[in-house]
């Protein structure tokens, strides 16, 4: 197979995954600008193990019948347990099964999950089951199934793929498993493709479409595949789901199960974010994994309700549609960045959960200013578009519009229109975009918002959209994946349609003689670079997109966690042991979240 058909096929594949998640997507959106991924970068040995990585707690708990109540917006009865499906409730899938890795948010720790240690070569990655780990239907879980597992997902397209091949996945013995590298990569880029990985896919239910997959390339009928009742891998074990619930009970042979003293979850079937403030606020539920939570709403509950902020390293930007005969151009996209204040944007959001972006560059990193370690002495070189029409105005005119009536239009007298596209029901970003259209209608540019119902079809399927609202940043604070989401990945190839090659500038100098810059080559190497090299090659990338603007990056967010306490013991709103995706599943397998007697 010619090498130009096989990355055509993936790329279709990667466009599928993506499709995939519109029904999710869809869903979470109504909980606020939930689509984040709430992830940072890992800075441990190329080696770790569970001893380095996790603590758990040595206290013995007493056990309860008590449930932890938490809350859904996916319609319980409609929940199909295929990862590769439309409706796989990706949130109650941190309790039925078990992730490969986890990632400490506060400490940019990666940490064991069904893998408890791995070692990182330039030729290959050794990986360690960790014992004592079984499928809710009572057998061992050993490497095969991690192997099962890690094929079915190369094959269709997950991030791994740009890393290893599945004819390099093999299993030496019962607790490990040997991964041949398809080039060096840096230690960080590898663990983060693991990390979305749960062991979710019980051989007995998908082996049909590995075997089609390993002789045709494809597997017609995955993502149309029912199964509603998981066999799953983690501390819970499904029991039923109806209209207005799901149910779970605790697994006793997992191997955390000593540390859970409750005997079941239960998610309620709660779509607004109306209906989860109502419900924190009337103690009908234990707490929520994620839903945005304006300061006048915070304040109305009770003290017993804990917040736990997550970074999120996500955020808003500005899609813009590289087809369309105004946002392909280079001065448009900079001229609508020099307009909007970030900083009054970030405020009509909200304050507490929003901060602007300080240099759009295409690094995360804005609320602790972590990103200015990446850019380094360079950081002075690079454009902070603060607000100046001035310097909008300048660049429009030399792309060939002008002012008629009060309006810019390009110089076939065609109105520059910014009709901004986001996602109905993300209350944040509503306010926001209001306060984004107000800068450019009163600066002369044609502006609407546009909540859609209809958002992630027509971004995702049809690509119907001039300019819209999106996550810029990738969730992890590792430069490459963000740079690689703006310049060379899906997204930017498929729904930004930016260009595969650009004329860039020296850095610092953006007046300067231009050359040619293909991007996945760049991007490519920087997967496999670390320490200085890795920060140059960052510049470089973070300088493009500081040019360029394939997405306008405006503001980053966290994501507002929720936990009581009158019913459990848990950790303060300091400890760091909570910030990994999500509190109301990571802590108690640390004995970290328990109910207290009865």
């Amino acid at each position: 197979m010619s090498k130009t058909h096989t990355g055509q096929r993936d790329r279709r594949k990667t466009r599928r995954r993506f499709l995939q998640s519109v029904g999710v997507a869809g869903a979470i959106g109504v909980a606020g600008c939930a689509g984040s991924n709430t992830e940072a970068a890992g800075d441990g040995a190329g080696t770790s193990a569970a001893g380095d990585d996790a603590t758990q707690s040595s206290d013995s708990v007493s056990m309860t019948d008590r449930t932890f109540v938490t809350a859904t917006t996916n319609v319980p009865k409609d929940m199909q347990f295929n990862p590769y499906g439309q409706k796989y409730p990706d949130r109650a899938a941190f309790a039925l099964f078990e992730n490969l890795l986890y990632v400490n948010e506060a400490t940019s720790t990666f940490m064991p999950g069904v893998l408890s240690e791995w070692e990182i070569g330039d030729e290959s990655v050794t990986l360690s089951v960790r014992e004592g780990y079984h499928w809710h239907s009572g057998e061992a879980v050993t490497a095969d199934d991690v192997a099962f597992k890690l094929k079915l997902d190369i094959h269709d397209g997950a991030a791994l793929s740009n890393i290893v091949a599945p004819e390099d996945v093999s299993v030496v013995d019962d607790t490990t498993l040997e991964l041949g590298l398809k080039r060096p990569v840096a230690k960080e880029v590898f663990l983060y493709s693991l990390k979305p990985i749960a062991l979710d896919t019980p051989r007995e239910e998908f082996q049909e479409f590995l075997d089609a997959y390993e002789a045709d390339g494809e597997a017609p009928g995955l993502t149309e595949k029912t199964l509603e009742k998981p066999n799953g891998t983690g501390p819970f074990a499904f029991v039923h789901a109806r209209n207005q619930e799901l149910l779970a009970e605790r697994f006793a042979d997992h191997p955390d199960a000593d540390q859970i003293n409750f005997a079941q979850m239960r998610w309620d079937y709660l779509q607004s974010n109306q209906k989860q403030w109502q419900a924190l606020r009337t103690d009908s539920i234990d707490g929520i994994d994620n839903v945005f939570t304006p300061d006048n709403i915070a304040q109305s509950y009770g003290d017993h309700v804990r917040e736990i902020q997550m970074p999120a390293n996500w955020g808003m930007g500005i899609m813009f549609n590289h087809k369309h005969e105004h946002y392909s151009q280079q001065k448009v996209k900079q001229a609508i960045q020099y307009v909007i204040d970030r900083e009054k944007l970030a405020q009509t959001a909200g304050s507490k959960m929003h901060v602007p972006v300080e240099v759009p560059c295409g690094l995360p990193g804005n609320f602790d200013g972590s990103y200015k370690e990446w850019l380094g002495n360079s950081l002075s070189d690079f454009d902070k578009y603060e607000p100046n029409t001035e310097k909008a105005a300048q660049l429009l005119e030399s792309a060939g519009f002008s002012k008629a009536e009060g309006t810019w239009v390009d110089a076939d007298g065609k109105t520059l229109e910014f009709p901004y596209k986001i996602p109905a029901g993300w209350n944040d970003w509503t306010a926001g975009g209001q306060s984004i259209v107000q800068d450019l209608n009163e600066f002369g540019i044609e502006a609407s918002l546009n909540p859609s119902q209809s958002y992630w079809g027509d971004i995702y399927g049809n690509q119907e959209y001039v300019v819209a609202g999106l996550g810029w940043p990738d969730g992890k604070l590792y430069p490459y994946f963000s740079l690689n989401k703006l310049l060379n990945g899906f997204r930017s190839r498929d729904v930004l349609n930016f260009p595969r090659s650009v004329e860039v500038p020296p850095l610092g100098n953006p007046n300067g003689e231009t050359r040619t810059v293909e991007l996945e080559p760049e991007l490519e190497e920087l997967a496999g670079l670390s320490g200085d090299k890795a920060k140059q090659k960052t510049q470089e990338l973070a300088w493009i997109v500081n040019q360029h603007l394939p997405m306008a990056p405006l503001m980053e967010k966290v994501d507002q966690s929720w936990l009581t306490t009158d019913d459990w013991n848990t950790v303060t709103d300091e400890d760091v042991a909570a910030i990994v995706d999500w509190p109301q599943y990571y802590l108690p397998r640390e004995g970290k979240l328990t109910a207290t007697p009865e």
